[in-house]
């Protein structure tokens, strides 16, 4: 182990560059679906050994613009191996998009590396050969990251903290201290290599730093097995519930050819009626994001073809868009879920907040429009935002808080909508994704935000994968990837609130203080002696 660190201490110009993109590749492995996160073991440390390489033998400005070229590449090859999938919505309309693929994968994983090599340049000062380093480095990439998921519209997806949750078990911790404190812990725990071969002189540091990232991995597994082993709560009034999953292709969807028998597979899967998944027994359906190809509420034939389809006293909870004309005749455009009752009317809808850049609007519009960009939606104007975040459901249902597509990415705007929900409903379309990693990174996250609320959560996907989720993360019941189907069953109980949604990320805040005053302190006295 000394000749390889020695070896990558040494590196130097290209091969250093490329040493760390290819440690940022294979660092994308940690994430869903293929989870290997003890492959972190390697990457974080040979990554750590690199910004030593880097720091060696320069001026303070030197030294810090050489360390975040490495952060910025390493960067590079994590975002591009793990946003991959991106790339494929380019190929819904590959006569028009696919040309763009290429750069915009590239400018997109590279805009995200930007912040990994702020963390490395902004701790640069702080760099030394002492084992302390290492928290430092948490530290300031903590908080890079935090500012990754908020500004810009934010995208707090990816990273080393979301690898540290790959199983039901590490998740659990979730539940206490929120994603953003796994963001702070994850480069101590995966550190570990690191705080075993020091200096000499830094060598009891070491050891102390070493059993701290092992105290704080053994014990969040410990949580995960304790908190597992505890029992669901029965619910107090069963809600069974239908989610259906039509797999309509992308490049199929808005065709107005195609209207019809869409609209028609989405009714035969609603009264599909089969051993064991009885149509009259269920209380709420969940068709997936824009499931229906039109505007519902300007077609009466079709509510009254969804009234003919569910049991009096069902509700139907589906993804369309809604459009509004003003007094201009210019028109707004929703991404919706409108909420609909036995007898076909619509009761309550809900306006997505959080649009997708470039997806279903083009940020500076008029000045990106003018150099020939669009954005990728089918809806020619883009899409217009909802204006207030509000529950749905009813007494029979309890309160439903929706969540459309990517929205459910974002904890902390999921923590200020109105309280008391009894579950989530997220619905998506993948189907912009095609077969790859995405939606599994996508139902991850879902998965992440039910463990941090203990609510369950209800997803329906147009191409998958839909599940019912506990409120431990569990998938109680899926349908696969790419598969037409439903899944049924009763809606697990909530749990009370957890630590993380009554406190936030105040608590992410109140970690890293408390470790940035500690690791201040004990690097002050250092330097004393």
């Amino acid at each position: 182990m000394a000749f390889l660190i020695s070896n990558l201490v040494l590196l130097d110009g290209w091969r250093r560059l490329l040493v760390a993109f290819l440690a940022g590749c294979l660092a994308s492995l940690a994430q869903a679906p293929v989870s290997w996160f003890p492959l972190l073991w390697l990457c974080v440390p040979v990554f750590i050994w690199l910004l030593d390489s880097a720091s060696l033998g320069k001026g303070a400005k030197k030294a810090a613009r050489s360390m975040a070229l490495v952060g910025w590449v390493f960067g590079l090859g994590f975002f591009l191996c793990t946003f991959y999938w991106i790339g494929a919505a380019f190929l819904v309309e590959a006569d028009k998009f696919a040309v763009l693929m290429p750069f915009a994968l590239f400018f997109f994983a590279a805009g995200l590396a930007l912040f990994w090599a702020a963390a490395c340049g902004l701790v640069a000062p702080l760099w030394s050969s002492s084992p302390m380093r290492v928290i430092w480095l948490a530290l300031v990439w903590a908080a890079l990251e935090w500012l990754r998921g908020t500004i810009f519209t934010g995208l707090p997806w990816g990273g080393l903290g979301q690898a540290l949750t790959s199983t039901t078990v590490m998740m659990q911790a979730l539940s206490l201290f929120g994603p953003q404190s796994m963001g702070l812990i994850a480069p101590i725990i995966f550190a570990l290599p690191v705080f075993f071969f020091t200096e000499a002189t830094s060598r009891k540091t070491g050891y102390w730093l070493a059993s701290i990232a092992v105290l704080l991995f053994v014990g969040q597994g410990a949580f995960g097995f304790y908190r597992l082993a505890q029992p669901l709560p029965r619910p107090d009034a069963p809600v069974t519930v239908r989610i259906i999953q039509p797999n309509i292709l992308q490049r199929e969807k808005w065709k107005l050819e195609n209207r019809s028998w869409i609209f028609n597979r989405l009714l035969a899967l609603t009264t599909l009626d089969r051993d064991g998944y009885p149509v009259e027994k269920v209380d709420l359906f969940v068709w997936p994001e824009t499931a229906i190809p039109f505007y519902l509420i300007e077609q009466p034939a079709g509510l009254a073809a969804i009234a003919d389809a569910l049991p009096d006293k069902a509700t139907l909870l589906t993804g369309a868009l809604r459009r509004e004309v003003n007094f201009t005749n210019s028109e707004q455009v929703y991404n919706s879920i409108y909420q609909l009752s036995g007898d076909g009317t619509i009761t309550a809808s809900y306006d997505k907040m959080h649009l997708v850049p470039f997806g279903e609007y083009l940020p500076k519009e008029r000045w990106l429009r003018a150099i020939g960009l669009k954005h990728l939606a089918a809806q020619l104007s883009g899409f217009s935002s909802g204006t207030k975040r509000k529950l749905l459901g009813g007494d029979n249902l309890g309160k439903i808080l929706p969540l459309i597509c990517y929205e459910i990415a974002f904890p902390s705007e999921i923590l200020s909508y109105p309280t008391g929900a009894n579950m989530i409903v997220n619905v998506t379309n993948d189907a912009w994704f095609g077969l790859t990693a995405g939606p599994w990174q996508h139902l991850h996250l879902a998965q992440m935000r039910a463990v941090e609320t203990g609510l369950p959560v209800i997803r329906s996907a147009n191409t998958g994968i839909s599940a019912v989720i506990d409120p431990f993360g569990r998938l109680v019941a899926k349908q696969d990837l790419g598969t037409d189907g439903l899944v049924q069953g009763i809606v697990p109980a909530r749990l009370s609130s957890t630590l993380y949604s009554r406190f936030g990320d105040s608590l992410f805040l109140f970690l890293w203080l408390l470790t940035g005053g500690l690791t201040l302190i004990k690097t002050r006295k250092s330097k004393i002696r």
